[in-house]
């Protein structure tokens, strides 16, 4: 069986005798027709169609190596600048860790020197309150003694004093009792 017969056939099914000649008119001026009568341009897009979808599993395959071939290029870009960004943080994670280290070092050098400052501080200020307390021992003991001296000099100043008075007293009474010894004499002398 013939498939245009076929295809004709099913479009004749229901129809008059007169519908079937016009049909076949058709037919035959659409095949026979000019080249620029509707039937064959009809036919031309039609061909020119078939050939488009004939291109497309090429274009498709064409498109896919493409589209493969650019994941490929980005995947190895995307791989050289995430090796290119891990390195770059390596990097700085080592520059970070000797700067750490370097101020770890730093600081605990600066702590042990002050430490060392604040021993010797505490050294000297031990120093300075021992001879402060010896200071303020010898300062009492001084003054004990200053007291001790002053109330010895007090007493050899009221000593000297009672001398001196009783010098005076004794001074004046024997010059007081010349004169008078002398008042007498002469009184004696004059009055005989």
């Amino acid at each position: 069986m013939d498939l245009d017969q076929d295809d004709l056939a099913a479009l004749r099914a229901g129809m008059t005798t007169e519908e079937v000649d016009r049909i076949h008119r058709l037919l035959h001026e659409w095949n026979v027709g000019p080249d620029s009568s509707f039937p064959v341009q009809l036919a031309l897009l039609t061909k020119a169609q078939w050939r488009m979808a004939a291109s497309l599993p090429r274009s498709w395959a064409e498109s896919r190596k493409w589209l493969e071939l650019h994941l490929a290029e980005y995947r190895r870009q995307s791989k050289t600048m995430a090796d290119d960004f891990a390195n770059t943080m390596d990097g700085q994670n080592k520059e970070l860790k000797t700067a750490v280290e370097i101020h770890v070092q730093a600081t605990r050098k600066a702590a042990d020197q002050i430490q060392m400052q604040l021993a010797e501080a505490e050294a000297v200020t031990e120093r300075i309150k021992s001879l402060m307390e010896n200071a303020a021992s010898e300062w009492k003991g001084i003054k004990v003694g200053t007291t001790t001296q002053c109330e010895r000099l007090e007493q050899v100043s009221n000593d000297l004093q009672d001398r001196f008075a009783w010098r005076v007293i004794l001074r004046t009474a024997v010059w007081l009792l010349l004169a008078l010894g002398i008042g007498f004499c002469i009184g004696h002398y004059w009055v005989h």
